[in-house]
């Protein structure tokens, strides 16, 4: 059933109406609200050039505003969010800002994305870290995930890095009782939020995480190239920056050619410099649409609600196996066609304009629900499927790989 709110909400993202769209999880669709911004600030940009001080004013403003609607979001304060351009980059200036020595050790587990693990690996090789994997992968019990993450820890671990929701198979790991579990062994928390902030309800500061790297293009519908960082203000002065420039500096013109300089009071002294202004623009404007308009409770709420019906109508349907262990922990069901390839599956489902997508490990189909989602796009998916299970495997169009 269409609400008269979520009929708003449709009507201001066309893609709903022309798709099922189920793929938030790798990039939530566009706002009406938010490309006309973009567009504005582009044409301000054309009309009136880029370099006036007005401008710099303007975007200073804005970007203070975007750190203020990230730690309105997560419970944080400004001063503890810095700018960043993906959650990779979230998680590159924590990996490579610590102080690590040869023989320190990583911990890791089987869930997490490359985003999160290639910094790990650069680290391993450059510094002589171990990492250390640890198999959670089919583990859905919270106490089993602590004890095992527990048990990996030895007297040379100094960081555990996680995710919030698992990217594969969408369930949410206990992040206050693994961050109160690492503290008790003097361990640092690095979480990569790509599947959690937006979609579900977060409370940093009391999480007791000490890192945590979140997309803007995901739940939250914004900008490509837009995210944030939440470093916990008494870890602040652990991290040294990797990359560094003007907008790191309290002041762009503090430093000197003896090679002294000083970083800003906060998290923002990790963004380094020039952005793409129309971009932090329309990011904040659709930071305050999802607040003011829609409201974080609602969309929470309506993730969690089409998450679970599409779980349990996925369990219901034969020969499906479905990953996800449990409903309604994220907006995220991973699942199979028993027999069938899915990525052929995928390329058969675009062209009916039901867009979900293939993970590689483990080889599986994952579908999103967003806040936007309506029954009837879970209905059309689900016929979908039927369908495909009604016809051979080998009826299924070729995938064909992007070059």
């Amino acid at each position: 059933m269409i609400t008269e709110k979520l009929a708003r909400i449709r009507a201001e993202m066309p893609v709903t109406e022309n798709a099922a769209y189920l793929n938030t999880g790798t990039s939530g669709p566009l706002s009406k609200q938010t490309i006309a911004i973009l567009t504005e600030e582009n044409t301000r940009e054309l009309m009136n050039g880029r370099a006036d001080m007005k401008s710099y004013v303007r975007l200073s403003t804005a970007k203070a505003g975007l750190r203020q609607a990230f730690a309105d979001l997560t419970g944080a304060t400004p001063a503890e969010i810095a700018l960043t351009h993906h959650t990779t980059e979230g998680m590159n200036i924590v990996s490579h800002g610590l102080n690590f020595q040869p023989g320190d050790e990583i911990i890791t587990t089987t869930l997490e994305h490359e985003g999160g693990l290639l910094p790990l690996y650069v680290l391993k090789q450059r510094r002589g870290v171990t990492v250390k994997t640890v198999d959670l992968m089919n583990v859905a019990d919270d106490a089993e995930i602590v004890r095992r993450l527990e048990a990996a820890i030895s007297p040379r671990t100094r960081l555990l890095v996680f995710s919030h929701v698992a990217w594969n198979t969408g369930q949410r790991l206990p992040l206050a009782e693994i961050s109160a579990m690492a503290r008790r062994h003097q361990v640092l928390t690095l979480v990569d939020a790509a599947q959690s902030v937006g979609a579900i309800p977060l409370d940093l500061p009391a999480s007791g995480v000490d890192f945590y790297a979140m997309p803007g293009q995901k739940w939250l519908c914004g900008i490509e190239g837009t995210g944030a960082l939440y470093i916990r203000r008494e870890r602040l002065g652990m991290l040294s920056p990797t990359f560094i420039g003007y907008a790191s500096l309290e002041d762009s013109s503090m430093f000197d050619y003896d090679g002294a300089f000083m970083l800003a009071a906060g998290a923002r002294r990790f963004e380094v410099g020039t952005v793409d202004r129309p971009g932090i623009h329309a990011m904040l404007a659709n930071m305050r649409w999802l607040a003011d308009e829609i409201g974080w409770e609602w969309i929470f709420e309506r993730i969690a609600a089409t998450a679970t019906m599409t779980f349990n109508a996925l369990n219901s349907l034969s020969g499906v196996t479905v990953i996800t262990p449990q409903a309604g922990q994220s907006g995220l069901i991973t699942f199979n066609l028993d027999g069938y390839d899915p990525a052929r599956v995928v390329t058969k489902l675009v062209r009916q304009n039901i867009i979900i997508r293939f993970l590689p490990y483990p080889y599986a189909l994952r579908v999103s629900t967003g806040f936007y989602n309506t029954e009837s796009d879970i209905d059309r998916l689900l016929g979908a499927l039927e369908d495909v299970l009604s016809h051979s495997p080998d009826d299924l169009p070729e995938f064909i790989p992007p070059r």
